[in-house]
């Protein structure tokens, strides 16, 4: 658990990381006794599949524990969004020229880009995406950073922290390749890898594979969808594309109306504030089946690779 209890008394609400949870008991020996009208909210930005992997935590002891929820779900009481579209200057006339940040515009270096990236560093392949990606390298030309992959960027192999849009391996991938594999490290609804959004700042066409509803967060024919194509199918379809640099700038037009916000996974404490403010935030409200909540609502596919495009 984080240990910013300093003000837990005062507090409006209280915070608590479910990665850092170990039990109940636990957060009660550092909380100290509960306030009723104090909410406790569940926080976390993974998927249940990695969420509760370091300590092992019982749900059934979560039960009644919570009563609210910040998670990336649609029925969260705070969602949580890596990012989302707006159109162009709309976003940034609102912010501080610090955060106004144009989309880098198309290279003149077509010819001359690689393929298609990856950044993979959880090797769990709960969503079958390594396998996808093994068999999409048997027909057509994939680097892969991180853990998973053979190749480093920096000083680490490891890629799973946290990137931002300058960040050095972002910059590189995002100006030298022309497509970017945006595979989900768990095929759970609603749930969408930060690393779209910070990639869609560049001019790259992004080649999802998850279980979210893609088109009611990406503009239209601004992405293409693994779930539609066998991985031979798809290494034809980004060699077509790579060879026809017309047809490929038309996965880039949505960016003359639209851009990525720069507020991005940021808006999520502006959310936060504007529910401490609303009076029904602090109504008697527990989550009385954590379980329930938590893992079968999500709906996280959990029998490994059993993605369409691999099925036989």
């Amino acid at each position: 658990m984080c240990y910013y209890n300093l003000q837990v008394k005062t507090a409006d609400a209280v915070l608590i990381h479910m990665r850092g949870l170990k039990t109940p008991e636990h957060a009660l020996k550092m909380l100290g006794p509960r306030d009723p009208s104090q909410p406790w909210v569940m926080l976390e930005v993974e998927t249940e599949l990695l969420a509760n992997s370091v300590h092992q935590t019982n749900y059934s002891t979560l039960d009644n524990f919570f009563n609210r929820t910040m998670f990336y779900t649609r029925d969260a009481d705070i969602r949580i969004h890596h990012g989302f579209i707006v159109r162009r200057g709309l976003d940034a006339s609102l912010l501080p020229s610090i955060w106004r940040r144009p989309c880098i515009v198309e290279q003149d270096n077509f010819n001359s880009r690689q393929l298609a990236v990856s950044f993979i560093s959880h090797c769990d392949d709960n969503a079958g995406r390594l396998k996808y990606v093994r068999e999409l390298q048997k027909h057509v030309w994939v680097d892969v950073y991180g853990k998973c992959g053979d190749l480093k960027c920096g000083r680490s192999i490891n890629v799973d922290r946290f990137f931002s849009i300058d960040d050095l391996c972002v910059r590189k991938a995002g100006e030298n390749y022309l497509f970017f594999l945006a595979f989900e490290n768990a095929l759970c609804e609603d749930y969408v890898t930060e690393k779209l959004y910070i990639f869609l700042f560049y001019p790259i066409v992004p080649v999802v594979l998850g279980a979210a509803d893609y088109s009611t967060i990406m503009p239209p024919h601004s992405y293409i969808d693994a779930q539609q194509y066998t991985p031979q199918q798809l290494a034809l379809k980004l060699a077509h594309l790579a060879k026809h640099p017309q047809e490929y700038a038309k996965y880039l037009e949505w960016r003359k109306y639209y851009q990525p916000s720069t507020i991005g996974p940021y808006r999520v404490f502006c959310d936060l504030c504007v529910r401490l403010h609303q009076p029904d935030f602090y109504e008697h409200h527990v989550i009385e089946n954590f379980r329930e909540w938590f893992v079968v609502k999500a709906n996280c596919n959990r029998n490994n690779t059993v993605l369409p495009s691999l099925r036989h």
